[in-house]
């Protein structure tokens, strides 16, 4: 009777004690990839010095152009309003640059770069920075943002990759 009472104690103990494992936990997802090396604005910089909020387009996005649209804002009847940036090796001057300027607009910022009005009145500016030229321009002034505030938004974010 003991070795059955024993047998059932030693039965009970080796089956009845294992534990499910618990399951690992899951992997955390994979960071979302880094932007194109164009979409370098501060949108939320960009849309406080605007009153815009603006969205670089995933779509056409790559490490020498990215377009950023400003959001709300209908089209106006003689093109859509939207920023480029441009991103090219400095082969060439600021100077040389900034000959699309309207005489008498063109305004430095940092030790490296400018802001200026073009093509009757919509803003420009480029800055070299990390070796490169970036140009930044505005297709049109979309509504509900001035040209003056798309100089200050400019002007800033030159600035800001002038450091």
């Amino acid at each position: 009777m003991r070795q059955l009472v024993g047998a059932v104690v030693l039965t009970v103990a080796l089956g009845g004690c294992s534990t499910a494992e618990a399951p690992a936990p899951a992997e955390p997802p994979p960071p979302p990839p880094p932007p194109p090396a164009a979409c370098l604005l501060d949108t939320t910089a960009l849309a406080a010095a605007t009153g815009l909020s603006w969205t670089p387009d995933a779509t056409t996005a790559n490490d020498t152009r990215c377009v950023y649209d400003p959001s709300g804002v209908q089209r106006a009847a003689d093109g859509p309003a939207f920023l480029s940036v441009d991103v090219a090796t400095a082969t060439t001057t600021l100077d040389t640059v900034a000959e699309l300027c309207e005489k008498g607009s063109r305004a430095p910022v940092g030790t490296a770069g400018f802001v200026c009005r073009y093509q009757g009145g919509n803003v420009f500016a480029a800055v070299t920075h990390e070796g490169r030229l970036v140009t930044l321009a505005a297709s049109a002034v979309p509504t509900g943002t001035t040209a003056a505030q798309l100089v200050v938004a400019l002007d800033q974010q030159v600035a800001a990759l002038s450091r």
